[in-house]
């Protein structure tokens, strides 16, 4: 599905890079499509982020809001960016008895990736002693199993 979203970026360099993930939390919770973060030099020398946020329109004043207020940046750019996104389904797998979530994506009607939940995995490697690269891998095969063309 081709869609415009919004892009919003804001260089940051005098804020504690501990502070971000509660700045992420909260852009999350606004609707946000997506953020992160990537490491960038500025003039003089110093080290930074340029945190990055990916909207729909709506969002850009309640989103710059966050932005301003959380962070130390004193400037927000943001741009239209056209996205293209494969067709996906949240869907369960059994494993070992338990019902797991996964993601299976489809481009042109085909499977192109399945990825395994993370808090699902977690919580059985968790409950389990099983290593959690051991649950992710039982998953997708699960859900490879299900959904072969």
């Amino acid at each position: 599905m081709m869609e415009t979203l919004w892009q919003l970026e804001a260089n940051i360099d005098d804020m504690n890079p501990q502070n971000m993930e509660y700045v992420f939390s909260l852009i999350l919770e606004q609707g946000a499509n997506d953020v992160w973060a990537m490491p960038m030099m500025m003039k003089k020398g110093r080290m930074a982020s340029m945190l990055c946020v990916l909207c729909r329109q709506e969002l850009i004043d309640p989103l710059i809001g966050v932005i301003v207020r959380e962070t130390t940046s004193i400037g927000v750019r943001f741009f239209p960016v056209t996205r293209l996104a494969c067709d996906r389904l949240i869907t369960t797998v059994r494993v070992d008895g338990r019902d797991l979530h996964c993601k299976v994506c489809r481009y042109g009607g085909k499977v192109v990736n399945i990825s395994a939940e993370y808090d699902d995995c977690r919580a059985a490697a968790a409950e389990t002693g099983t290593p959690l690269k051991e649950w992710q891998r039982k998953v997708k095969e699960a859900a490879y199993r299900q959904f072969k063309e």
